[in-house]
């Protein structure tokens, strides 16, 4: 089997291929010859002899110099990355290792605001000491409710690290209420569908959204649903921009009607200049980093071994 990787970044080390990457692969797959690509050329020249190919980007016309292709991954957890349309003998492949770094972060996110280091870092920093403005915004997360929309790898694994900090509920809303219960449910813990989700607002301390974009999520949540949430409650967003209208909450924010959002990801990206998101004082952003850390290639070569080794098995 003939892997050929191209997945380079100038700017994010954690998202450059290299040969400890490959040995990971070569642990499952020993028997596997693996060329590392570090330019588009070089990925190109490539592809006539390529089973298997690992990378940030994939045309439509490389298809057709790429006859022995059986499977193209992408380390990128929505399945909207690439826009091509695959032969019938190619699978597609995404990333589904994301959630166990995204959910430490989502972790800093909400105790950020709620215990006040982001405030202070930001609001206040001009006080040598803001301990008159910062304590009727501080809370504790223990005994709190937490809806997080979206409950496949990602907020399984967000809630997963909320529970210990002593949550009262975790809500994951689905698709499909039938979504099996993770072990790590209490009798307060429940899995709901879009159909109850006002009723959960109305008492939901932290609002996390994990949504793809793939699947009908165009403004789930606007101004209607961010008005049902209570005047202490938190949002965050690591899915997709597309499901969350910023400038409605960014209206909520300035109006004292939630106690702070954090925002990994917008409708348009990168961020402009004169984003009006970036003017919310109590609004905080991160550029699209939920998950960068140093083993996001590990985590991702470990997974796409064993999904390489299905496909050739079973064939799907």
């Amino acid at each position: 089997m003939k892997i050929i990787t191209y997945i380079t970044h100038s700017i994010v080390e954690p998202w450059h291929f290299k040969p400890e990457h490959a040995a990971i692969i070569k642990k499952e797959l020993p028997d596997a010859e693996i060329v590392i690509c570090e330019s588009e050329d070089e990925f190109v020249a490539a592809l006539p002899t390529a089973e298997v190919v690992l990378t940030w980007v994939f045309r439509q016309e490389w298809f057709a110099v790429s006859p022995r292709l059986r499977v193209i991954s992408t380390p990128a957890a929505g399945k909207d990355y690439f826009h091509v349309v695959p032969p019938g003998k190619v699978t597609m492949l995404n990333g589904h290792f994301h959630g166990e770094i995204i959910a430490e972060t989502v972790v800093g996110m909400i105790l950020g605001i709620i215990r006040g280091l982001l405030p202070n870092a930001t609001q206040f920093s001009h006080e040598p000491w803001a301990r008159k403005e910062l304590s009727p915004k501080l809370r504790t997360l223990r005994g709190s409710n937490v809806t997080i929309l979206g409950f496949g790898n990602i907020g399984r694994w967000i809630g997963r690290l909320l529970k210990p900090f002593g949550t009262q509920s975790i809500w994951g809303m689905t698709r499909h209420v039938d979504s099996p219960r993770p072990d790590w449910f209490t009798e307060h813990d429940s899995i709901f569908t879009i159909d109850t989700l006002d009723e959960r607002l109305r008492v939901t301390n932290h609002l996390i959204m994990a949504l793809p974009s793939t699947t009908g999520t165009d403004g789930l949540v606007g101004s209607h649903e961010l008005e049902l949430l209570p005047k202490d409650a938190t949002v965050t967003n690591i899915g997709r921009g597309n499901s969350l209208d910023e400038a409605a909450l960014v209206s909520r924010l300035k109006k004292g009607h939630l106690a702070g959002a954090v925002l990994d990801v917008f409708s348009k990206e990168p961020l402009e200049g004169d984003s009006v998101v970036l003017t919310c004082p109590n609004l905080w952003t991160l550029p699209h980093a939920s998950a960068i850390a140093p083993n996001y290639l590990s985590l991702y070569a470990s997974e796409v071994a064993k999904d390489i080794l299905r496909v050739y098995v079973s064939g799907k």
